[in-house]
């Protein structure tokens, strides 16, 4: 078995052969050259947070690994220099979209196209399918668009004509940066039914498509093949696992295939060569006999089979990729529907999801829908629900088989289905406490910026001298002049390993699970609090000009300390009011920036509240007029005790805040990933947030050092 080692070569990630969905690992010979997202994700840990270089030469292969590998080089710290020895073609032209440099090797090619899929259903499975195919299509074009500088829709016509680029004319397309060595004579795209590289492609594909229609690995097949897309498998950019090959009937349901790349039914093992290995047979059979036994769990639990049904098939001798047909043959013969009649797996699919999502409603505390059935499941239940009819007496053994099962949805997730569970509640507790917990540095925050990888982004401010001017004699306008100031932060991930024990799970010990993601929204808000108010509190520097945010320079600091009183805050108002434009060289170009927070550490908070206060003065010269018009804030990350002052405090324009924020895309709040691996004894998760703060603008906020 391949381990993430086995990617590295002299310090490089080293991307070559098929690009294999984790679940179809196990079904891949020892000699087969192939890599998966889990081998990806080892390796990376491997080379550390620096700038790694990555070299690929690929067919392409499973779509969705191709996206999770990209996703993790994307999201590399310190990036992916990405170098196409050879071809990246179709999944490894996605993956190539990570890279911060993407190279192509003098004689190298880049390929698009549409994602393809089988189909086997009836007509209305036949339009979903397609619908979905094009959602996907749709989906990918946007990650080409945003790597290339072009629109989707641009994208999406290059993917329909199945495009094929050399290194330049990848380089003038934006598919590429530079060339690594000579570049070739030609630019334009290599010309499909001339290209040898497409004829190196389709080879590559057709042996792809033989090793996973070949009969199962001896002694290493666990799990029977995925379903095909319309029935709930995962699409692919080329060919995928062949699809259940119907009962002969009298109707059978058609096959769509993509012509160009046709596939082929697995064949059942010969008779002869199952005599001629009798110890591969034997862990062949058990192999096909557990496969058979967890594809019928679901059914068996909900009362659609009988166990004499499940072994009678088995004892048939039929092999597990056609075990799927006969089982749904079988249930139609029971509820008196005819056999004609198209088996649909994505009922198995469906049925699955409801009581993924009944289970999980249920450990939320829902008591209606799909949970009802579920009604009061606590973690020992669940694992026991999940260990499938005939667990016997031994809860503890129950407990542990139910950790490990992967007979509804964990198992395309690369997990087992009681990870796939806890995890998805650990997610939604996690967001609704995070989002129950209020951010009080919003106060001095705008509207977040979305950072689309762990680069720096600008926060930019534009200006100038937009005064009107006398237009001249002869009719002419003079022309405005414009500026522009650009301030960088980079978002930045945070994290920590949550570990879901066995002995947590038959101790039964709701509180630990339910309490995790609370704690874990706490500490993403302190996360955000403390990385915000700190820029506030040491008075961080502008990258713009490389002064501190409140400075005399910048006419935000107070020049001489006071405490909270009219008189200080109209000092501070004053210098907010005559706050000009940036760029402007009109003496006239006032912002007219008024306050209207203010902003005080827990020293301060009673003066704060009765400077805010409304109340009647015993004459006019004691009147307060800002009363009305500051709201006053405690925040603790700004006193003494957080490393910061008793005494300062701030006025704050919601019109002109000075920090910016930034959430990594797709990443507006903290979430929890199962990290891959079906591991009996634990559940294993990464609790991780990602986001960004830097000071960006000087003009809206003033600060007084306080007396």
């Amino acid at each position: 078995m391949r381990t993430g080692s086995d990617l590295i070569f002299n310090g490089e990630l080293i991307l070559s052969g098929n690009v294999v969905d984790d679940s179809h690992v196990g079904w891949m010979w020892e000699e087969d050259v192939f890599f998966a997202p889990s081998l990806v994700r080892q390796a990376l840990a491997q080379m550390g947070e620096g700038l790694v270089t990555v070299r690929i030469n690929s067919v392409g292969g499973h779509v969705n690994a191709g996206e999770q590998i990209r996703a993790m080089l994307a999201a590399h710290p310190g990036g992916c220099r990405i170098i196409v020895e050879g071809l990246a073609a179709s999944a490894a032209s996605l993956i190539l979209m990570a890279g911060s440099e993407r190279v192509m090797s003098a004689g190298s090619h880049i390929m698009i196209h549409d994602p393809s899929g089988v189909i086997w259903g009836n007509e209305d499975d036949a339009r979903r399918a397609a619908d979905q195919l094009a959602l996907i299509a749709n989906t990918y074009a946007a990650v080409y668009a945003s790597a290339s500088g072009k629109t989707p829709d641009e994208v999406r016509r290059l993917m329909k004509a199945e495009t094929w680029f050399g290194p330049e004319a990848a380089i003038a397309e934006g598919f590429a940066d530079t060339i690594d060595g000579t570049p070739p004579a030609t630019a334009a795209p290599v010309p499909t039914e001339l290209s040898g590289a497409r004829q190196h492609y389709m080879a590559g594909c057709a042996r792809l498509r033989e090793r996973l229609a070949a009969p199962t690995p001896p002694a290493r097949a666990t799990r029977p093949a995925p379903l095909p897309a319309a029935a709930g498998g995962h699409p692919s950019m080329e060919s995928t696992m062949p699809p259940i090959d119907p009962t002969p009937t009298a109707a059978t349901t058609p096959v769509i295939e993509t012509p160009a790349t046709p596939v082929v039914p697995a064949p059942n093992p010969a008779p002869a060569q199952m005599q001629a290995a009798p110890a591969d047979v034997l862990a062949q059979e058990r192999a096909r006999n557990r496969a058979i036994r967890e594809m019928a769990a679901p059914f068996i639990t909900s009362g659609r089979l009988m166990q004499a049904d499940v072994d009678a098939l088995i004892d048939s001798g039929v092999a597990a990729t056609d075990a799927g047909t006969r089982l749904m043959a079988t249930m139609a013969a029971h509820e008196g529907v005819s056999r004609t009649a198209p088996a649909r797996s994505s009922m198995q699919r469906d049925e699955g999801e409801t009581r993924v999502n009944g289970m999980i409603g249920a450990l939320m505390g829902e008591t209606e829908g799909p949970a009802s059935q579920f009604r009061g499941m606590r973690l020992r239940h669940l694992a026991m629900e999940l260990a499938g009819p005939g667990r016997g007496f031994n809860d503890t053994d129950a407990i542990r088989r139910g950790m490990r099962a992967t007979t509804m949805m964990g198992g395309a997730y690369g997990v087992s289905d009681f990870a796939h569970i806890t995890t998805e509640v650990m997610n939604r507790t996690l967001q609704q406490a995070y989002q129950r917990r209020a951010a009080t540095w919003t106060l001095v925050t705008g509207a977040p910026l979305t950072a689309t990888d762990f680069r720096e982004l600008h926060s930019v401010r534009f200006g100038g001298d937009f005064s009107l001017k006398p237009v001249l004699e002869n009719g002419e306008y003079q022309s405005a002049v414009l500026a522009d100031e650009a301030e960088g932060l980079k978002v930045e991930r945070r994290g920590r390993t949550i570990k879901l024990t066995f002995e947590a799970v038959v101790n039964d010990d709701m509180g630990a699970f339910q309490r995790i993601p609370t704690e874990f929204a706490m500490a993403a808000r302190t996360m955000e609090n403390s990385m915000v108010w700190s820029l506030i509190r040491t008075n961080a520097a502008l990258k713009s000009d490389g002064k501190a945010l409140f400075h005399v320079d910048h006419g935000n600091l107070a020049g001489t300390s006071a405490a909270i009183t009219a008189a200080a805050v109209a000092s501070a108002r004053k210098a907010m009011w005559e706050q000009r434009a940036f760029g402007t060289a009109d003496k006239d170009d006032f912002l007219q920036m008024e306050p209207d927070r203010l902003i005080v550490p827990p020293a301060l908070e009673l003066v704060a509240l009765q400077f805010a206060t409304l109340t009647t003065p015993a004459t006019d010269g004691t009147t307060n007029p800002f009363k009305a018009s500051l709201t006053p804030a405690v925040v603790p990350n700004l006193g003494a005790a957080a490393g910061g002052s008793d005494t300062a405090w701030y006025l704050i324009s919601s019109d002109l805040p000075p920090i910016a924020h930034a959430y990594l895309e797709g990443y507006s709040a903290p979430t929890v990933q199962t990290i891959e691996g079906m591991n009996p004894d634990a559940v294993v998760m990464n609790a991780r947030h990602i986001f960004g703060a830097a000071v960006v603008e000087h003009r809206g906020s003033f600060k007084n050092a306080g007396a």
